[in-house]
């Protein structure tokens, strides 16, 4: 698993848009033929039976799928915001002098937690217990 990051990490900023960009339009296709498959089935089982309505083919359910996605809006994620989101956010530091400054590298966020952060912890949990 190191080596397929260490790889991703070496790799030039436009090819990882391109290939997120690819990944995410094949999945969302993928992921529109599956749930165009499953509203078919679930339609094509309950439907008839229970209200009389005829049964829909494999593209008629894709296309309901599509008209709930665009009248409904997005199946996938918390929309909440304020106090109540539970995003964490990561910000990886480096060290130098009398300088902190916000990087990308997560070695030096080891760096200082080893330096600094391990300390600080440390010194609130005694302040906390006493």
């Amino acid at each position: 698993m190191k080596s397929i990051k260490n790889k991703w990490n070496t790799l030039p900023k436009w090819l990882k848009i391109i290939i997120l960009t690819i990944l995410g339009i094949v999945g969302i296709t993928a992921m529109g033929f599956i749930f165009g498959l499953f509203i078919m089935l679930l339609w094509n089982k309950l439907m008839p039976e229970i209200f009389g309505f005829n049964e829909i083919s494999y593209w008629q359910g894709i296309g309901f799928f599509v008209l709930i996605r665009v009248l409904f809006g997005s199946f996938g994620g918390s929309k909440s915001t304020g106090s109540t989101s539970k995003k964490i956010v990561t910000h990886n530091v480096s060290l130098s002098k009398n300088k902190v400054s916000v990087d990308p590298d997560i070695d030096d966020y080891e760096t200082w937690w080893q330096l600094e952060g391990k300390n600080a912890f440390e010194q609130y949990v005694e302040t906390k217990n006493n």
